[in-house]
């Protein structure tokens, strides 16, 4: 308040002229001080510099769902995305390898098990065999690896599967070297252990460039991938970072909160924020693991697989309501979505209140929860890029019938739900927010309109993350803006290209 009645007397450091849209209006210019919108349109007077905008200017889009770490490192490794088959990857690892001596593990990333089918990481063994191997999938939700790193992580056949894991078995019984969900973990703890912070964010730097330049001004920054933890929040505290980043740490269990507590105010900046916690709930559409209250149909037996049951979730939600963390909630399927509403519920009953936590993906709804959604007013976190590969893929098979009720974005919107935008990068390994935006117009039926697509991937975000000085430009927010070489109605989205992005007051 301070600020903003010196900027009635004080000029504005900077003064920015052009056709801007606040979030509410279009306006001709906007006056920022220390960073901070002070004054709109003809409260505007003075100013110590003005710049006029080359083209119209909107808030800075913010993805609402990133594992920008994990991503960095794992797309500057072996890339494995349109990989044919299994045989093709072992070819794949077998040249890495020779091409990169160094690296303590051989990892790749963005195989996809539609694709590839039945993994088997003994074949790995044929071209590598001294040195262990970590593939892992588009989704993040599985991986196939070769018998060294089984025997680095200490996994045998009497190994049990861990809770909400499976570790693939042929039919005798032997290792096939497939790991999902849960099982990833018991050889990423090992792997990460030979991984410094430098070399695990070797990349860090040009990927958020590449971000700033695609119009992000900021990103949900979930430093985990399922089974594998990357709470390393202090790498972003020194870096020159040329967008906001709002740090989620996992939690895979209910102690982890406590952790999450303990971290929270030691690495934070003007340009590193704590956001809260992100638990998974269950398992991915891309793998077939999310948790459905009816079996897939190809299977009778098969209902997807969670890490925790309602009454773990509602411990959870409650420590998480006691240490004021706000929880993302990882959660695909009917089922998954319907445990975090009944342990919300729950904790809410027994509080009075409850914080606006955030369902994340949210693809299908069970009859009635999206009522409950609406009353216990939480945010939805989707990423419409995801429809597009789903309703291409083995998914859509899967789900038979149910597979139109998936991804009803325009069902969420209608029901008056907060819905924040996002690519989950690096499963999209896009992160231009134009093209993620113009995914969510092209759902037919339920496309979401222009001005539907802008106000998620601002505001919409920005409340879904609890941060209320961003998602739009008016005084008292940030000046973080993208200017564009053309307005977002008239033309296409993915069509428009990113022309200046500004993060508080600086180009």
């Amino acid at each position: 308040m301070i600020l903003l009645l010196l900027a009635c007397t004080e000029p504005a450091d900077l003064i920015l002229r052009g056709e801007i849209w606040t979030g509410s209006e279009w306006t001709d210019a906007i006056a920022v001080t220390d960073g901070v919108v002070v004054a709109v349109g003809d409260e505007v007077k003075r100013g110590d510099r003005e710049e006029e905008l080359p083209g119209p200017a909107y808030p800075g889009f913010m993805d609402g769902h990133t594992h920008t770490l994990a991503g960095s490192f794992a797309m500057d490794r072996l890339l494995l995305l349109g990989t044919p088959s299994m045989q093709a990857m072992v070819n794949s690892v077998e040249d890495y390898a020779a091409e990169a001596p160094e690296e303590p593990w051989i990892v790749g990333y963005g195989w996809l098990p539609d694709v590839v089918g039945e993994p088997d990481g003994r074949l790995l063994d044929e071209v590598v065999s001294d040195r262990p191997v970590l593939l892992v999938d588009n989704s993040g939700h599985s991986a196939v690896v070769n018998s060294k790193a089984l025997e680095i992580a200490g996994i045998t056949v009497d190994t049990p599967d861990p809770p909400g894991g499976i570790i693939g078995r042929d039919e005798d019984g032997e290792l096939t070297g497939y790991l999902l969900e849960a099982a990833l973990s018991l050889v990423s703890e090992r792997a990460l252990q030979d991984y410094d912070d430098e070399l695990l964010a070797s990349a860090l730097d040009e990927t958020l460039d590449d971000f700033a330049r695609s119009g992000l001004t900021g990103v949900t920054e979930i430093m985990a991938v399922p089974g594998f933890d990357l709470s390393r929040p202090w790498i972003y505290t020194d870096r020159d970072l040329p967008l906001r980043v709002v740090v989620y740490l996992p939690i895979f269990e209910l102690d982890d909160v406590a952790s999450a507590d303990e971290l929270r105010g030691t690495f934070e900046s003007e340009m590193v924020r704590f956001g809260g916690g992100k638990l998974w709930v269950d398992g991915s559409m891309g793998t077939g693991s999310a948790w459905v209250s009816e079996p897939y149909d190809d299977d009778p037996e098969d209902y997807g697989s969670h890490y925790f049951d309602v009454e773990e979730l509602t411990d959870i939600v409650r420590e998480a309501e006691e240490r004021n963390i706000h929880l993302k909630l990882h959660s695909n399927g009917d089922a998954a979505i319907s445990a975090v509403l009944d342990a919300m519920e729950a904790v809410k009953a027994e509080r009075g209140s409850l914080q606006r936590h955030t369902l994340e993906h949210a693809v299908l709804l069970a009859e009635g929860d999206l009522e409950r959604i609406v009353a216990l007013d939480l945010p939805v976190s989707v990423q419409p890029s995801h429809y597009l590969g789903a309703s291409l893929g083995d998914t859509a098979d899967r789900l038979g019938d149910r597979f139109a009720q998936c991804y009803d974005h325009r069902g969420l919107v209608d029901a008056g739900v907060t819905l924040a935008l996002g690519t989950d990068w690096p499963v999209w390994p896009e992160p231009s927010p134009l093209l993620s935006a113009w995914s969510a117009g092209r759902r037919d039926p339920g496309g979401l309109s222009v001005d539907e697509t802008l106000w998620s991937y601002t505001e919409g975000t920005a409340q879904s993350m609890g941060q209320s000085d961003l998602g739009r430009l008016e005084p008292g927010y940030q000046a973080d803006l993208v200017v564009l070489n053309a307005r977002l109605d008239e033309g296409e989205l993915n069509e428009i290209r990113v022309l200046q992005t500004w993060v508080g007051g600086e180009r």
